[in-house]
């Protein structure tokens, strides 16, 4: 039989591991059905890191049989507690692997080891603890009493067995609020990983066996999109999906459901966040948090406050001091290395997403003849880096305020009051996350009422916790994720008539 593993060595935490490279179906690692694989690049240096197996449309009915048999012999009929005891045993044993699987974050999506892999880890950790939590609490129904001789109770009934696909951006921080909230509401699930960073949803899985997760609750099949995805999309045996990703595939997945079983969809879609920035705001506070919610993961964040409108009296001061600390607080590093310590800008993911922000950039620059600040210097090593970049005066119409452009790059532009400011905001086909930032609490409270979006920060920005909800309106989504609906999304609602009446 194929190897499903390989030895890779990661010098920067001196380590060497197993990676699986196999499907995982069943618990155990197999060769994709026509044995095809998939190079994996590391973005920071541009070289290979490994081959793993792409799973065929085969490979995918296998692992959806495996999750179904699973679901109606076995983990259906596990209680809450021993569900709730597997997931705490699964978050031990990602807190025992912290260092590695954040090592493969860094390693197969260039985040910057210290600043931002291990905070995802930590976060994951704090999820599943959650979760663990919710198996006996989100998981109850209700008693309606309707009269004397009649009463009326309701079930919350998992789906079954739930498809799933994640985005690049993370890995498995975004597997994660899927797997684990689904589990918890008792459903099985195969999952597909983004192609290009697939290693650590391979690591992932063999915890889950550890843990102990009977054969065939958890299944991941990496592969490419228009296989897997598309497989999962149509299977007539998938009672959900869940997505993450781009609107596009977003509404080719909504698409696919339909033209199957019409399986229960959710959809984490793109987003053009507005941070708004009034002229009482504390500044200093503002131009910390913007910077963060767009360079942080090199602006590869759904909800990155990637537009910025502030206030005309403060505008040309804000410009300044944010230009200042953009270049003093975000940098490659002296290596150019994601493992530096000083690197707080990793690389984008890929060559095409390096190209595609580029281009933009490009456009900016030349076609729109719009004012730029790039506060990095071109870095001469390999990778795929972008200097964070700020357009300024940017008109409303422009390219680059419309579209999402998925890295280090923020527009900014002027606002006179309220009524523009708002106006401005909502003037996008996205509705994924917002921020305001002002001290009058009536003009706070108006914007978070106003403001078109699943999400408002104020006051700050892209601060996440597992126990509250999160998702988008328009067309940033379906659905919500995290918190009590993170269980709830995965389950249906029973209603049972109890007819107590001794008339026939």
């Amino acid at each position: 039989m194929p190897e499903v593993f390989e030895e890779i060595n990661i010098p920067q935490i001196g380590r060497s591991y197993k990676q699986p490279i196999g499907i995982f179906i069943d618990n155990e690692f197999v060769p994709s059905s026509n044995g095809e694989k998939i190079e994996t690049i590391n973005p920071a240096t541009e070289e290979v890191i490994t081959s793993f197996y792409a799973a065929t449309e085969d490979d995918v009915d296998k692992a959806v049989k495996s999750a179904r048999e699973s679901y109606e012999n076995v983990w259906f009929k596990i209680s809450p507690a021993e569900k709730r005891d597997m997931l705490l045993k699964l978050a031990d044993l990602i807190e025992e692997e912290k260092p590695l699987l954040a090592a493969l974050e860094t390693l197969d999506a260039g985040k910057p080891y210290h600043t931002n892999a291990m905070d995802d880890i930590d976060q994951i950790i704090h999820l599943t603890k959650y979760f663990a939590g919710a198996t006996d609490k989100f998981t109850q129904g209700k008693t309606i009493p309707i009269d004397h001789e009649k009463l009326v109770y309701t079930l919350k009934s998992p789906y079954g067995v739930c498809g799933m696909i994640i985005p690049w951006n993370y890995p498995l921080a975004m597997a994660s609020w899927k797997m684990q909230g689904c589990l918890a509401a008792g459903n099985t699930l195969v999952i597909k990983p983004a192609e290009n960073t697939s290693l650590s949803l391979l690591y992932l899985a063999q915890l889950f066996k550890k843990a102990g997760f009977p054969k065939g609750v958890v299944n991941v099949v990496p592969g490419k999109g228009s296989v897997v995805g598309n497989s999962l999309g149509l299977h007539m045996d998938v009672d959900k999906i869940s997505f993450t990703g781009s609107t596009k595939v977003g509404s080719s997945i909504l698409e696919l459901a339909g033209k199957s079983n019409m399986k229960d969809v959710t959809l984490e879609c793109g987003g053009k966040s507005p941070a708004v920035v009034f002229q009482d705001a504390d500044i200093d506070n503002a131009i910390e948090y913007i910077a963060n919610g767009i360079f942080y993961n090199s602006g590869q964040n759904c909800t990155a406050n990637s537009r910025v409108y502030v206030q005309e009296d403060i505008y040309d001061d804000f410009i300044k001091r944010f230009t200042e600390h953009t270049k003093e607080n975000w940098k490659f590093g002296s290596k150019c290395d994601p493992f530096d310590k000083d690197c707080t800008v990793g690389p984008v993911v890929s060559e095409k997403q390096f190209e595609t922000v580029n281009d933009y950039i490009r456009h900016g620059k030349e076609e729109e003849n719009l004012q730029i600040h790039q506060t990095v210097e071109k870095c001469d090593c390999k990778g795929y880096f972008i200097s964070p970049t700020i357009f300024t005066d940017v008109p409303q119409g422009s390219k680059l305020m419309k579209e999402e452009i998925f890295g280090p790059v923020v527009v900014v532009a002027k606002f006179k009051d309220y009524k523009e400011a708002i106006k401005l905001a909502n003037d996008t086909n996205y509705g994924l996350a917002s921020m305001v930032f002002t001290k009058n609490i009536s003009v706070a409270n108006w914007f978070a009422r106003d403001i078109k979006s699943g999400t408002v920060w104020i006051n700050s920005s892209n601060e996440e916790d597992p126990t509250v909800p999160f998702g988008g309106f328009k067309q940033s989504g379906i659905g919500r994720e995290l918190g009590e609906t993170g269980v709830e999304s995965y389950m249906q609602i029973k209603t049972v008539h109890l007819n107590m009446s001794e008339k026939i």
